[in-house]
């Protein structure tokens, strides 16, 4: 089983990496790498989740096929298998007796390369904080296919021996001085969507069907944790590798936002209710609501831009003035995008990022085995219970004065919609379906409902910054623009009595 953290940054921060301390006085072993990828045309193996790849460094070569596995933060738990072979030809006696035999064996006259990989590997061994034995690769060159080429700058931290917490620890302490960034991508993923000229993974939603039914409740806050943080890292590169305004996509940011609201209350109320890993997770929680304003800002942008602004702009009728503030407008939703990735990508998120990583791999962290107790009665579903029971209350003694309750108000209750809504998707597996989809649908409508109403609260303020850069007659243009708004209608605040509480 291969272990390993595998973190990317830009050729500019090379040197300053191979020069640091904690680097710089182990030995080095340097090597250059030829890696040819293979698979068959239709993409068998890269479906599979599978990697075939034929390496030489000069002296031999060597066949290694490896599993896709599990990715979280950066981190990959992979089964790899290599062994020597005598030239730049595919062997298949060393797998015979190996569970991936089955795959090759109808495909074997079907494999073909694909793209390859050209780099200088330096390699250091190093100790961990409490002993662990961590191989440290830094791979720089060169991922190419055809006429298609792509830069490769990565840092691999492998697990050798030891506890597997040795190697956050070291990553985070390089995170720290560096500008390095977890990544769940393989060379074989990136090669991979490099042949085939495909665009990046479209934007993907929350993942909440496979939590397992009947798991205990810090099982399910563990396992609810483990999925927010892969619906982050399945949007994220999709969001930074927007460059382009007219290929703009808002999901993807939208996306990472959504997995961050569900993190915090997976590693809030969730896991707090249920006494999973507080300790470790206190820093983490901290972490994750400035995360949250920080992207929350580019959303806000976005939803203006899209949903609202189109409608208040037609009532300008300059159309040069109209053009102009549609350019300012762009230029502040970009300005908060930027400022997005770099809270994503920067020293923090990373950070943040590889803590979250570091809490699902303590020892105490497991999930206890399969089959799973199947109470609802235990000591931590009750405290769950109780925090559910206060999310009710907040709700049922708000709906009867909906009308009266200013717009701060409605937001918070928003809020709180949203933390019922998550738990009970995390939860969903434990309870009758239809109890749970008559929540679900009730949640979702008040959500709807308070978020047409805070969206009205951010135009108002987005208008005033963009009155402030409007040049000339901005008084006249904000008066236009408020009038306007005020003429838009409202979700109605009517919302059915809330269901039976679906926990009792």
């Amino acid at each position: 089983m291969e272990i390993e953290l595998k973190l990317r940054l830009p050729s500019s921060a090379l040197n300053a990496l191979l020069a640091d301390p904690l680097l710089a006085k182990s030995r080095k072993t340097r090597k250059k790498l030829v890696n040819t990828y293979f698979d068959t045309p239709a993409q068998t193996l890269a479906l599979a989740g599978i990697s075939l790849r034929l390496r030489s460094d000069g002296k031999q070569w060597l066949q290694t096929v490896k599993s896709g596995g599990k990715s979280q933060a950066g981190l990959h738990q992979r089964e790899e298998i290599e062994f020597p072979v005598a030239g730049p030809t595919l062997e298949w006696a060393a797998l015979a007796a190996t569970p991936f035999a089955p795959v090759f064996e109808p495909i074997k006259d079907q494999l073909v390369p694909q793209f390859s990989t050209h780099f200088q590997r330096d390699i250091r061994r190093l100790r961990g904080a409490t002993g662990a034995e961590i191989e440290l690769a830094m791979d720089h060159g060169k991922i190419i296919a055809g006429d298609r080429h792509e830069s490769l700058c990565e840092l691999e931290l492998e697990l050798v021996s030891g506890p597997v917490d040795d190697l956050f620890s070291l990553a985070l302490l390089l995170v720290e001085r560096h500008p390095l960034v977890a990544d769940s991508r393989t060379k074989a993923e990136r090669g991979s969507r490099l042949a085939q000229g495909t665009a990046p993974a479209p934007p993907l939603k929350a993942d909440g069907a496979a939590l397992p039914s009947g798991a205990e409740a810090r099982t399910v806050a563990r396992l609810a944790i483990e999925q927010a943080l892969a619906h982050w890292q399945n949007n994220a590169p999709g969001f930074m590798s927007q460059l382009d305004p007219e290929l703009y996509d808002s999901e993807y940011l939208h996306q990472v936002r959504v997995a961050v609201r569900r993190l915090r209350v997976a590693c809030g109320p969730l896991a707090q209710a249920v006494n999973w890993q507080n300790a470790e997770l206190q820093p983490i929680r901290v972490s994750l609501r400035k995360l949250g304003q920080q992207l929350g800002e580019a959303r806000d942008w976005d939803v203006f831009i899209e949903e609202t602004w189109p409608l208040l702009a037609r009532h300008l009728p300059d159309a040069a003035h109209r053009q102009i503030l549609n350019e300012q407008a762009e230029l502040l939703r970009r300005t908060a995008g930027l400022q997005a990735q770099v809270a994503l990508n920067g020293r923090e998120g990373q950070r943040l990022l590889l803590q979250l990583g570091r809490s699902l791999m303590q020892p105490e962290a497991a999930v206890e085995p399969y089959p799973f107790p199947v109470s609802t009665t235990s000591p931590s579903f009750e405290g769950l219970k109780t925090e559910l029971d206060q999310l009710d209350q907040k709700l049922r003694k708000a709906l009867p004065k909906l009308s009266s309750l200013d717009a701060t108000r409605l937001h918070q209750l928003r809020i709180t919609a949203k933390k019922l809504r998550y738990i009970t998707e995390f939860i969903a597996s434990r309870y009758p379906a239809q109890a749970i989809n008559e929540w679900l649908e009730w949640l979702k409508k008040a959500q709807t409902i308070f978020g047409g109403r805070n969206d009205r609260t951010t135009a108002k303020v987005k208008i005033e910054t963009l009155c402030a850069t409007a040049g000339s007659q901005p008084d006249k243009i904000r008066r236009t623009l408020r009038a306007v708004l005020r003429r838009q209608a409202l979700p109605k605040l009517a919302l059915a009595p809330l269901p039976d509480p679906y926990w009792h």
